[in-house]
C-alpha cells in the first residue's frame, strides 16, 4: 500500500500523506484527492448498479447514515429492502444530522436518515416522517407507572440515562425539562443506544425514547410508557441528493424506504 501511495504521488505530483516515522494522516492535498477517490468508487459501484439492472438485477452496497433513537426500526426497514433486492450490502454509519449530510453533499453516503433542519430543499429529495412521540423505557422490577400515560414530573422522579448533548433528540428532551422548569437527575450520558438500553436493563436508569421504536422488545424486562405532551421538536426524515447522474440503486432503496414508512403509518 505505501508503494502504491508512493506511485499515485509521483503520478499526480502531490504530496498524499503527512511522513515521520509512522502516518499522521492525509495533507490537505491527500484529503482533496481522498474525496475525489470516494467519488470515483462510488460512480463505478453506481454503474455496476445500472448494469446490473439492465439484467434485471440490482447489487452494490448502499452507505447508510443514521441518527440514534429515530422513530423508526431501521433494521426491520433493510431487511424489507433486502427481501426485494438481496443482492444489496448494506454500510450503516451512526451519527448526528450535520456529518450526515455533509456526508452526503461530498457522496461518502447514499442516504440519510436524520433531522431536516440542515437539509436544502434545493440539493436533496426529501421525505419527512410524521412527529416523534415520546414515551419512559423502564425496568418493570424497578419502576411501575401509576397510569398508561405519564407526566414529565413522573418520568423525572427516576434516574434517566440520555443520549449526549450535542444530540438533537436529546436537546428536545432538555426543552420539555426547562418547559416545565424539572431538574432530572442524569446518571449516565452517552453517544451510545446500546449503552442507554444496558442502563435500563440492568435497573441502574430509565431512559427516554420513541414510542414507536420497540425498543422495549429487545428485553423480556422493559416496557416503555407514553409521556403526556411529548414529542421532539426538530423533523426527521430520509433524504438523497438531488445531483445526477444518481445511482438506479439509491433510487429504488429511497423509493422502497418511502413505501415501508408509508405502511408502516410513520
Amino acid at each position: 500500500l505505501s508503494m502504491r501511495l508512493r506511485n499515485l504521488e509521483k503520478e499526480l505530483d502531490v504530496v498524499l500523506i503527512k511522513r515521520s516515522s509512522r502516518f499522521e494522516g492525509f495533507t490537505e492535498e491527500g484529503e482533496k484527492i481522498l474525496k475525489w477517490a470516494k467519488t470515483m468508487e462510488s460512480a463505478y459501484d453506481g454503474l455496476q448498479a445500472e448494469a446490473a439492472s439492465f439484467r434485471q438485477q440490482l447489487l452494490g452496497q448502499l452507505r447508510i447514515g443514521i441518527v440514534p433513537l429515530t422513530n423508526l426500526n431501521s433494521m426491520q426497514m433493510l431487511q424489507k429492502i433486502s427481501s426485494v433486492f438481496p443482492e444489496i450490502r448494506f454500510q450503516v454509519m451512526s451519527s448526528n444530522s450535520e456529518k450526515i449530510i455533509d456526508c452526503l453533499n461530498s457522496n461518502s453516503l447514499d442516504i440519510g436518515i436524520c433531522y431536516l433542519e440542515k437539509a436544502n430543499a434545493q440539493q436533496h429529495e426529501i421525505y419527512a416522517l410524521k412527529q416523534t412521540a415520546l414515551g419512559l423505557l423502564f425496568h418493570r422490577n424497578h419502576f411501575m407507572p401509576s397510569a398508561k400515560t405519564i407526566s414529565w414530573d413522573e418520568a423525572v422522579k427516576l434516574p434517566l440515562a440520555l443520549l449526549n448533548k450535542e444530540n438533537h433528540f436529546r436537546q428536545s428532551v432538555d426543552l420539555a425539562f426547562q418547559r416545565y422548569n424539572l431538574h432530572p437527575k442524569v446518571l449516565v450520558e452517552s453517544s451510545s443506544t446500546l449503552h442507554l438500553m444496558q442502563s435500563v436493563d440492568a435497573g441502574f436508569c430509565a431512559s427516554i425514547v420513541p414510542l414507536s421504536k420497540g425498543i422495549e422488545k429487545l428485553s423480556q424486562h422493559l416496557d416503555v410508557v407514553p409521556i403526556a405532551d411529548a414529542t421532539i421538536n426538530s423533523p426527521l426524515g430520509i433524504i438523497i441528493r438531488r445531483e445526477e447522474p444518481r445511482s438506479i440503486l439509491i433510487e429504488k432503496c429511497f423509493t422502497e424506504m418511502r413505501n415501508y414508512l408509508v405502511d408502516m403509518s410513520l
